[in-house]
């Protein structure tokens, strides 16, 4: 049985994106084309078949101290992005459903996923392409495909990702990104970089990883 690699870029009930990659001799494999589903249908999947970890695109971990609603993890990641750039980290208090949603989904994943970790994909899509800023700026918006298909190519050469997506959506794209994070934590985590979160009565599941800024 294939070992995948999940990537969840969770959103609301009918815009939470899944994709899945797993080793091959020749590079990883898109085992899981992304698409949408619910919370419950991802769990249906990791427990049917052999996912030892997922990434997910949410806010994982929390304190009752962080009052205004970043951790001491989001000021890292901001501290380490371009000055215009840092909006990209938002206070889980503007976030509205995304936090609940996603310690919803690392709690139900749990007891049958080993590896349950938090990430960030568009910062890691700008530390992975940082000579072209633009490009990683404008790949959400509604006239960006053809931003996340420069991406998509680039991310696919980068970690040798066999496979392609008929349409690339910001959401299956991200997806794609938290998955290669996953895989990299068990087979490469050099290449990631721990964001610290340094409160001691935090709550919540999974730590907190990005790409490494500085590994091209």
């Amino acid at each position: 049985m294939d070992t995948i690699y999940l990537g969840v870029d969770i959103a609301g009930a009918t815009n939470t994106w899944v994709g899945g990659v797993c080793p091959m001799a020749n590079g990883l494999n898109i085992s899981f084309p992304p698409k949408k589903q619910s919370l419950a249908d991802i769990v249906r999947y990791a427990e049917q078949n052999n996912v030892v970890a997922v990434a997910i695109d949410a806010q994982l971990t929390s304190s009752i101290n962080d009052e205004n609603g970043f951790r001491s993890s989001d000021l890292q990641l901001r501290g380490l992005l371009p000055p215009k750039f840092k909006v990209w980290v938002a206070s889980q208090n503007s976030m509205m459903a995304v936090p609940i949603r996603g310690r919803q989904l690392a709690e139900a994943l749990s007891p049958c996923v080993g590896t349950i970790i938090e990430t960030h994909p568009r910062s890691c899509l700008h530390f992975a392409n940082p000579d072209i800023p633009e490009v990683v700026q404008n790949y959400k918006k509604d006239d960006g495909e053809i931003y996340r298909r420069t991406l998509w190519e680039r991310w696919i050469k980068l970690f040798n990702i066999n496979g392609d997506i008929s349409e690339i959506s910001d959401g299956a794209l991200d997806s794609i990104v938290c998955a290669t994070v996953a895989y990299l934590f068990h087979q490469e985590p050099s290449r990631l970089l721990k964001l610290q979160y340094s409160e001691h009565n935090k709550t919540g599941r999974g730590p907190f990883y990005v790409l490494y800024p500085e590994f091209n």
